[in-house]
C-alpha cells in the first residue's frame, strides 16, 4: 500500500517533534535551557507552594479538640 501524502506529512510532523524534545531534553540536562513554565502561571503570578505528602502522610495530624456544644435534655 502506498504511502499518501497526507500520512508522510503527519509521520515527518511526529519526527520533526521527537527531535525537537531531544533537542530541548539535551539542552536542559547540560544547564542550557532554563525550566520553563509558561504554560503554568501567567507573568508575575505567584507560584504555588509545593507539599510533600510522604512527609504530611507520615506524621499524624495534631489531635483537635472538641469544642462543640454538647446537646442538652428537655
Amino acid at each position: 500500500m502506498a504511502d499518501s501524502t497526507g500520512k508522510r506529512h503527519r509521520e515527518a510532523k511526529k519526527r520533526q517533534q521527537r527531535e525537537i524534545k531531544a533537542e530541548r531534553k539535551r539542552l536542559r540536562k547540560e544547564g542550557l535551557l532554563g525550566n520553563d513554565h509558561s504554560g503554568l502561571f501567567a507573568p508575575g503570578e505567584l507560584h504555588r507552594e509545593v507539599i510533600n505528602l510522604k512527609s504530611a502522610s507520615s506524621t499524624p495530624p495534631p489531635p483537635v479538640p472538641d469544642t462543640a456544644p454538647k446537646p442538652t435534655k428537655e
